[in-house]
């Protein structure tokens, strides 16, 4: 009779265990609000350091980290850091309809900026189609220094 006691107690015990830890993991991810589009009247707007990762499509492999830096000109510069190396490039974006878009015979990047409702922050979404079909698509966020 002693043993299914303790095992109906070591079953209560990993039971409240369980329910409290995913309480906790629960209630230390903040809300996801949602972004909202703010049109681009002029490139300062999102000029500077951004930073996230870069989805392809069709995933052949793992996700890249992409670092984004836009001058206030609209020139741009982009890393990614792979794990067969690196691939960058460079060009310029131009405003069309509130949307910096950049255009060149190996495909095009659209970028908008958003925030998150509410709040002041900023988030850069970029997607991009090459002339072979791929598909990449980031939403980046300002680098911290």
């Amino acid at each position: 009779m002693r043993r299914p006691s303790r095992t109906i107690r070591f079953m209560m015990i990993v039971a409240v265990l369980c329910c409290s830890m995913s309480a906790c993991s629960l209630l230390g991810r903040p809300p996801s609000l949602p972004l909202e589009h703010i049109p681009v009247t002029d490139i300062k707007a999102a000029a500077g350091t951004w930073e996230g990762i870069m989805v392809r499509s069709p995933a052949t492999r793992s996700d890249d980290w992409v670092t984004l830096r836009i001058q206030e000109d609209g020139m741009y510069q982009f890393e990614s850091v792979r794990t067969i190396g690196v691939f960058s490039g460079s060009g310029q974006f131009i405003l069309e309809d509130g949307k910096l878009v950049a255009r060149s015979a190996r495909g095009m990047v659209t970028a908008q900026l958003h925030r998150h409702v509410g709040q002041d922050d900023h988030v850069l979404k970029a997607e991009g189609t090459t002339g072979d079909g791929l598909t990449y698509r980031a939403q980046l966020t300002p680098k911290q220094p």
